[in-house]
């Protein structure tokens, strides 16, 4: 028995080709993944930037858009321009008198992964518009 544990020195050759593809693959998800989330995240904070304007609930879809697109000429982000994001965003009137107006954006990322397999980010995201209400 004590021969048999000295010839167990590490893994071998196969053991070692496994471990590189596994973690090939691991970082190629990472890599494919990652502009996607980066983009969510810069957009949630121009959205964000959006909802704490001093006027925000008396903000029009017109003049959420424009703040908006003034966000995102800071990031590299260049998916959304002047003429598609009213596609994009929507300021939705309170169905009840004393709700705040919500800031509403929709919008659908894709980024390919291997030949045809794409990873699809589908954003929806809902945030209560700050300040005195447009009805004051």
């Amino acid at each position: 028995m004590r021969r048999l544990t000295k010839k167990q020195n590490g893994m071998t050759g196969i053991g070692i080709m496994l471990t590189l593809a596994v973690l090939a693959g691991v970082v190629t998800i990472v890599l494919r993944l990652f502009p996607l989330y980066n983009e969510k995240f810069q957009i949630v904070s121009a959205l964000n930037t959006v909802a704490n304007q001093p006027d925000a609930a008396k903000m029009t879809t017109k003049q959420a858009g424009k703040v908006f697109m003034k966000g995102m000429a800071v990031t590299n982000i260049n998916r959304f321009v002047d003429s598609n994001i009213k596609n994009h965003l929507v300021v939705i009137k309170p169905k009840k008198k004393g709700q705040p107006r919500v800031l509403h954006m929709q919008y659908e990322a894709r980024n390919k992964f291997i030949a045809d397999i794409s990873f699809v980010l589908e954003f929806d995201k809902k945030i209560p518009l700050s300040g005195p209400s447009a009805s004051e």
